[in-house]
């Protein structure tokens, strides 16, 4: 029982610090921050610091746990609905997962247009997002007609995914529930016709 508090509490001060910490290297900018300042301005020494986090990376990411979702449960608690396109089952879901996301918070979007302009954090990112495609693959290839397809179209929600978090968080777009839907939208819209170009 003991122990089972001193690791929620841990748990809660690694969050608060996550926090701080990230919202620091976005004012200061990542690359020109250094762990000694960061860790000054959230009231820890170096040596606190590390004991939390391998790097800066880590604290940035640390930062986005509190508000991960867990797809593959959220997927699987999704009803269906007669005649909806894979697609628009990822659609739904994506919808579903920004549904309760705070869209007033300035720091959420510099936290995140900083992981998008910062190529360390984006490879992160990136592992997150594999992560997530783990989680998705066998519910989804469950509710499709084509299983073998569950690859790609997860592949490109979560694409799609990351970049209406992008418009949302470059001010394109006010809303971050909008921004899902637009780029749905287009994604789902895009396979009208191309015109040929013209040769001269």
């Amino acid at each position: 029982m003991a122990n089972g508090v001193r690791e929620r509490a841990r748990d809660a001060l690694r969050a608060e610090l996550a926090d701080t910490l990230s919202r620091y290297f976005a004012e200061r900018g990542f690359d020109e921050a250094t762990v000694d300042e960061a860790a000054k301005e959230a009231g820890i020494s170096r040596a606190t610091f590390f004991r939390y986090f391998a790097c800066k990376e880590d604290a940035v990411l640390a930062s986005l746990e509190a508000s991960s979702i867990d797809y593959g449960a959220l997927l699987e608690g999704l009803p269906p609905i007669v005649g909806e396109s894979p697609w628009g089952l990822m659609h739904r879901m994506f919808t579903e997962a920004v549904a309760h996301a705070r869209e007033d918070s300035e720091p959420e979007r510099s936290r995140l247009r900083m992981i998008h302009t910062t190529p360390a954090l984006r490879a992160r990112l990136a592992q997150r997002y594999l992560t997530h495609e783990r989680n998705i693959a066998p519910v989804l290839a469950q509710r499709i007609e084509r299983p073998e397809a569950a690859g790609p179209l997860i592949a490109a929600g979560l694409a799609g995914l990351d970049y209406a978090w992008r418009l949302w968080a470059t001010g394109e777009c006010p809303s971050i529930r909008i921004a899902v839907d637009r780029v749905f939208n287009d994604l789902a819209d895009a396979g009208g016709t191309v015109e040929r170009a013209q040769v001269r």
